[in-house]
């Protein structure tokens, strides 16, 4: 079994690598943007500053390999974004929850569908993962294509319970099976 620090995922325009504490000053310069956070978690903050993408790349490489697989993506050599899987726990611990995001001035380009694409032969072809899991706003279609254009089922749909910067929208809940 290789060694995820030396994983290197190549698409036709990216190349998806394991996060490194040296991408620091670029991710807070590329997420520092509220277009970014407002179809992310909580946990991708808003102002992303340098110590937030320090605490970012910690918390992303930690387990790596083994519960969490989270790669930086560049392009041209450039870091451009970030997407990943998490491993379930308990009796899901056969699933993984996935994610991604691109700097502003990447969006509109194909890029997150190839991105995601990868991410899946990845966890399908390197992992025991089963089954994908993924959820995307209510307010973000384009992430919702995405998913679809990858083969993603949505499995539901719950009603407001998305609140961001006192604005509600719809949690819609996607799968896809790898086995």
């Amino acid at each position: 079994m290789s060694i995820f620090t030396d994983t290197r995922v190549h698409t036709q325009r990216c190349i998806l690598r394991p996060w490194q504490m040296d991408d620091a000053s670029r991710l807070s310069a590329i997420a520092d943007t509220r277009d970014i956070s407002w179809n992310t978690s909580y946990k991708f903050p808003y102002p992303f500053d340098l110590p937030a993408a320090q605490r970012f790349i910690m918390f992303n490489t930690t387990n790596s390999g083994e519960s969490s697989w989270q790669f930086a993506i560049l392009l041209d050599e450039a870091l451009i974004g970030g997407c990943g899987a998490t491993r379930g726990t308990d009796v899901q611990s056969h699933t993984a929850v996935i994610g991604y995001w691109l700097g502003v001035e990447y969006w509109g380009q194909g890029i997150a569908t190839e991105i995601l694409d990868a991410l899946v032969t990845y966890m399908r072809n390197e992992t025991d993962i089963e089954q994908l899991s993924a959820t995307g706003y209510g307010w973000n279609p384009a992430s919702e294509r995405v998913l679809t254009k990858n083969g993603f089922t949505k499995e539901g749909v719950r009603k407001g319970v998305v609140k961001k910067w006192d604005k509600t929208t719809d949690l819609w809940i996607y799968g896809k099976q790898l086995r």
